[in-house]
């Protein structure tokens, strides 16, 4: 149903997008959003099966194969080591199995480890968790979790829900260094956190996209429409300061005295309502003054 507002000679509606822009497909974002659901496509596109696939390409496109080997080495993932072993010339890679409560062999490499390296970080990415591999992405990246809560609709942020019967962790959305530094020129705590900020503004974005807090504006002169535009997104008060922006200097305040219609009546009936109003206090006045004129 429409918002109104009347502000002869102009009346101003604010409806909902039944049609609004998909945000992750349609705008130039900052940030990458992959998500994992079984029965939604949310987010933007990938071709990633689940976060581990994910995360090993965000490490394989930005940390060195040398730095994941002494990642390893310096003991900074647990359940996973590297060593040399003397007697068989060869550097091994073991992987702990909670299951079995045991070690295990899982990647041979001859020595010298130097200039084979390619190889021996392919291993260790496969065998690292996506929590650990999301450690070391986050050394070249900012990185935010998206949360989903799907109940009578969805709704998403970085922060998470309070029910966990109907909530989870749904995916996430992230920013290279690289990107940061092209947007605000340099990469240091500060704009790490700004970078962090639109990322968070992005998902909230999205969310009104979810949601179903869409609108769009027609602005009618008369019976003449002379404006209209859509793709608002946001709280309500948001979007009328952004509708504001885009209407005429003399009727830019009349956003202030929006009312709700519950009627469901059409625009094109809200406008012949309006019209028979503003015609029947044109009589009423043009009767006025004949009778003025008839006392004088």
């Amino acid at each position: 149903m429409p918002m109104v507002a009347t502000q002869k000679p102009y009346t101003l509606f604010v409806v909902p997008d039944d049609e609004p822009t998909n945000p992750r497909e349609e705008w130039d974002n900052f940030g990458t959003m992959v998500c994992f659901h079984r029965r939604y496509t949310l987010g933007d596109k990938h071709n990633y099966d689940n976060a581990d696939e994910l995360f090993q390409k965000l490490v394989q496109d930005s940390i060195s194969d040398k730095d994941v080997i002494s990642y390893v080495k310096d003991g900074n993932v647990d359940g996973l080591k590297l060593e040399y072993n003397k007697s068989g010339n060869a550097w091994e890679l073991h992987a702990y199995s909670d299951y079995l409560k045991k070690w295990f062999t899982e990647y041979t490499l001859p020595a010298p480890l130097k200039g084979n390296e390619t190889g021996m970080s392919e291993a260790i990415l496969e065998q690292m968790r996506w929590q650990d591999l999301k450690v070391l992405a986050e050394k070249t990246h900012c990185i935010l979790p998206v949360y989903l809560y799907d109940h009578s609709g969805l709704t998403i942020n970085t922060t998470g829900f309070s029910c966990l019967w109907d909530s989870g962790l749904l995916g996430w959305i992230y920013a290279s260094h690289n990107k940061v530094k092209e947007e605000f020129g340099e990469v240091t705590p500060e704009t790490v956190q700004k970078a962090e900020r639109l990322l968070v503004g992005e998902v909230k974005d999205y969310d009104y996209y979810l949601t179903g807090q869409c609108y769009g504006f027609r602005l009618y002169k008369q019976e003449e429409e002379i404006d209209n535009c859509w793709g608002f997104l946001g709280d309500f008060r948001d979007v009328q300061d952004s509708i504001k922006g885009h209407l005429p200097d003399e009727c830019k305040d009349i956003v202030e005295i929006l009312q709700e219609r519950w009627d469901n009546a059409s625009v094109e009936e809200i406008l012949e309502e309006i019209q028979e109003e503003y015609e029947d206090e044109f009589d009423c006045g043009f009767i006025d003054e004949l009778e003025e004129e008839m006392e004088q």
